[in-house]
């Protein structure tokens, strides 16, 4: 009986030992904050007329820190009415293994105006003669090299992007620039055969609100 007591108390003795050894181990990553590099492809901003069809040439994306390539989009939307002159969106939304998102833009123009129609060339602030080349891209689209109108040489000679909407209409869309996102309102063009005049108000951190007017050369 002794024995049975020494052996049944020697094993609780090991039980309760392995037991104290018994340990929750938790293990986490640390991870580097990194988000998808993605690529519109083609053009950024596009034009269709009314009434055309917009065929996207889609994205793509990879992520260098995590090593990640040919990542797939999570979601691609867009806002287009071909049916109404505009502005438009396409949105790329991306992930990587780890959460974080990241998303582009693509910008389509809607536009009745005709393809003949060309505002395109040097342009001076009526207020500081700065100058302000205009560059045609598709049908109503430009391109201008100093939206803000600002003297030269300078940094905050910012590139953006415009169309023309109707016969006096222009649109400066809410877009990234090197000095963050950027708009105009109350943009027009006043048509001219001899002084055609170019006309808005920049919206961004960086510029005043005041009207600005250029003049074509």
């Amino acid at each position: 009986m002794n024995k049975i007591k020494i052996s049944l108390l020697a094993l609780a003795l090991f039980t309760a030992a392995v037991g104290c050894k018994k340990k929750i181990e938790n293990v986490s990553e640390v991870v580097t904050a990194s988000y998808p590099d993605i690529t519109v492809i083609g053009a950024q901003f596009v034009s269709i007329p009314v009434g055309g069809t917009f065929t996207d040439a889609g994205s793509s994306a990879n992520d260098t820190v995590t090593g990640e390539t040919s990542l797939q989009p999570i979601s691609v939307t867009n806002d287009i009415d071909p049916t109404t002159p505009g502005f438009y969106t396409v949105q790329y939304k991306y992930k990587n293994k780890y959460g974080y998102t990241n998303t582009a833009t693509r910008f389509v123009l809607v536009t009745d105006i005709s393809d003949t129609v060309d505002y395109a060339g040097l342009y001076l602030r009526s207020t500081n003669s700065a100058p302000m080349n205009v560059t045609k891209v598709a049908t109503g689209l430009y391109r201008t090299d100093n939206v803000g109108g600002v003297p030269l040489p300078s940094s905050f000679a910012i590139t953006a992007y415009f169309g023309q909407i109707n016969d006096s209409t222009l649109v400066v869309p809410a877009q990234p620039t090197a000095a963050g996102e950027l708009y105009c309102v109350n943009s027009k063009v006043i048509p001219s055969a001899s002084d055609t005049l170019i006309t808005w108000a920049v919206r961004n951190a960086s510029f005043g609100t005041a009207q600005r007017t250029f003049s074509h050369q």
